[in-house]
C-alpha cells in the first residue's frame, strides 16, 4: 500500500495528524510526517519543500503527499526534490506561477475569509474554536487545542512562487464545505482552473483530520488506490 506523508499547516504541529494516521493505517497504508520549523520566518517556500522531501522515508517508492492549509504553497515544489506519485491539497492554498501568496490574497477577495486574515489562533482559544475546530466534539476540540503551533512562513508568503512550471504529478483537492479560513468557493474554482481536477467535498470545517478523521481517511484511501 501507499505511504501517505502528512504535512501540517501553519497553526498546528505534526501531532495534529494523530487522529487520522491510525485510520489510514487500519486501511493498510503507512504514514509519516514531520514538524516544519516554527522559527524561520525568512525561509523560502523552496526551503520548506526541501525539508518535506528530506523527511519522506527513502524506502518507499509509492508516496502520496498530503498538505494542509498554508503548506499547499510548498506542496508542488516537493517533486523537484523527491519522486512522489500524487499530491493532495487538503483545504489548502494553491500557489500561482508568477505571483506571491500576498499577490493572490490582494487580487482574489474570495480566497481567504477576511475575518481570518491576520489572526493568530495559536494564542487564543476562542479564535481556534471559531475558525479551526468549530465542528469538533468538546473532547476532540480540547485535545486539538494542544496541537497548536504557529508556523509563520513570512518569506514564503511574500516571495513570487518559485515554480517555473507545474510538476507532472497527479494532483487532487479536498474542499471542506464549512471552511471558515480558506473559502470553499475559491477552493472549488482553484481546483478546477489550476489543478484541472474536480474537488472532493467533505462536510465541516478547515481541519477534517481532526473533526472527521474516518471520513477523510476513506477519501485519501480512495485517492491512493486510484492512481
Amino acid at each position: 500500500m501507499s505511504l501517505l506523508f502528512l504535512v501540517h499547516g501553519s497553526t498546528q504541529d505534526a501531532s495534529g495528524w494523530d487522529l487520522l494516521a491510525p485510520e489510514l493505517e487500519q486501511l493498510g497504508h503507512h504514514t509519516a510526517r514531520t514538524n516544519l520549523p516554527a522559527n524561520e520566518p525568512e525561509a523560502s517556500a523552496t526551503h520548506y519543500a526541501d525539508l518535506i522531501a528530506a523527511a519522506i522515508p527513502r524506502d518507499s517508492d509509492d508516496v502520496v503527499v498530503v498538505a494542509h492549509s498554508a503548506s499547499g504553497l510548498f506542496l508542488p515544489l516537493v517533486p523537484e526534490q523527491r519522486q512522489v506519485r500524487q499530491l493532495v491539497f487538503l483545504a489548502a492554498v494553491i500557489p500561482e506561477i508568477g505571483k506571491s501568496m500576498l499577490d493572490q490574497v490582494k487580487a482574489e477577495a474570495d480566497m481567504l475569509n477576511p475575518e481570518w486574515i491576520g489572526k493568530d489562533p495559536t494564542r487564543d482559544d476562542a479564535l481556534a474554536m471559531k475558525f479551526l475546530f468549530h465542528d469538533c466534539s468538546h473532547e476532540v476540540a480540547h485535545w486539538a487545542l494542544g496541537t497548536r503551533r504557529l508556523m509563520y512562513a513570512k518569506q514564503a508568503m511574500t516571495e513570487v512562487c518559485p515554480l517555473k512550471s507545474w510538476p507532472q504529478v497527479p494532483s487532487a483537492y479536498v474542499v471542506c464545505a464549512e471552511d471558515r479560513t480558506v473559502r470553499p468557493e475559491w477552493c472549488r474554482r482553484a481546483a478546477r482552473t489550476r489543478l484541472g481536477v474536480e474537488p472532493i467535498e467533505l462536510p465541516g470545517g478547515h481541519c477534517p483530520h481532526v473533526s472527521r478523521p474516518k471520513d477523510l481517511a476513506r477519501v485519501l484511501d480512495a485517492l491512493a488506490r486510484c492512481t
